[in-house]
């Protein structure tokens, strides 16, 4: 019986693998890709790995321009966008004075080891974090950094997940449901709750976290580079037409979020402490863009406010470049003194 049972089931399972395969509206690849030795094909675009593991063309070590060094998650990686349509990759076109270098991976966050040793292997003269709000988390030993409805970063759940993801259709449209679920209920997709979200009850968070990323950055520039912060905006707070479909698909937020209410703690805090500051909301000022126009929203498993397309990209790169402040603190002196070319 047992036997019988569980070849129906199996049955079921395939009929179901088959039927989202030809009829399944998803795109079940746009985030999983698929992956080689040096380079990360995806619908939106390629991003080349490099000899360093970094997601960014080869690093000429030996060059003499002077180096900024990008840290950050997905956004920063080229999630949405590809390689070429990066904000640092416009912002090289821009300032082509400068070498730009991608530091940064998917659900990676700002780990002071990890930044210090970049500083010092790559001999950079300037770090940019771009900041996701989802970077926004409680310390580790706080009672709200226990509130996770899953954890899928890390052990065999992981392993599991990113086996399937982009993999199997009927596991992939089933990680849909249950984020959506875990995002209409409050929580991020890394399990926690999204403290964004709300930014007045969760205004010990904010500030947490500023006081990390200003203690990471504040020994980056003990040590000579220049340092500051650029904090990306969610797709709520760029679009109107964007805020109405996800209140209408179940989401919520706190009153004042799509008015950069986090971001102001944010820059309050992290200007307090000395650290540049920009806030990218601004970026996108006077253009009113529809749904999915300037951040992904739902082209792939994942209803997505996050994530800019190559639009918010450009628009993100043209604002930073109109932005005097943000070149003379966050970019390295010019000055008449190349590299010496020795590392």
């Amino acid at each position: 019986m047992l036997g019988v049972l569980a070849a129906a089931f199996l049955l079921l399972v395939l009929l179901a693998e088959v039927a989202l395969r030809l009829f399944g509206a998803v795109n079940i690849h746009y985030y999983a890709g698929t992956r080689t030795p040096g380079l990360h094909r995806y619908p939106y675009g390629d991003v080349p790995i490099n000899a360093d593991g970094y997601p960014d063309e080869e690093f000429t070590r030996s060059g003499t321009k002077k180096r900024i060094g990008y840290l950050g998650d997905s956004v920063t990686y080229g999630v949405g966008a590809g390689y070429g349509y990066r904000a640092p990759d416009l912002l090289q076109g821009r300032f082509p004075e400068f070498d730009h270098w991608v530091f940064a991976n998917v659900g990676e966050r700002l780990e002071p080891k990890r930044v210090l040793s970049q500083l010092d292997m790559f001999r950079l003269d300037a770090v940019v974090y771009l900041m996701n709000l989802n970077d926004i988390v409680p310390d580790g030993n706080s009672a709200q950094a226990e509130t996770w409805i899953v954890e899928a970063r890390g052990g065999w759940i992981g392993r599991v997940d990113t086996s399937l993801r982009g993999a199997s259709y009927l596991y992939t449209y089933l990680r849909l449901g249950l984020k959506n679920i875990m995002q209409r209920s409050g929580y991020e997709t890394h399990g926690m709750q999204a403290f964004e979200l709300a930014p007045k009850a969760n205004q010990g968070v904010i500030e947490a976290t500023a006081k990390r990323v200003a203690d990471i950055l504040d020994v980056v520039r003990s040590r000579g580079p220049r340092a500051c912060v650029v904090i990306l905006p969610y797709e709520m707070q760029v679009s109107k037409d964007a805020a109405r479909t996800y209140r209408e698909l179940g989401f919520s937020w706190e009153e004042g979020f799509e008015r950069g209410s986090t971001q102001q703690l944010l820059i309050e805090a992290l200007r307090q402490r000395g650290v540049a500051t920009f806030d990218g909301l601004q970026a996108f000022a006077g253009t009113d863009f529809k749904v999915g126009e300037a951040f992904v929203y739902n082209r792939g498993d994942k209803v997505d406010w996050n994530h800019p397309t190559r639009v918010g990209h450009a628009r993100l790169a043209d604002w930073l470049a109109a932005t005097p402040e943000f070149a003379s603190q966050c970019f390295p002196p010019r000055s008449p003194e190349a590299r010496d070319g020795r590392d």
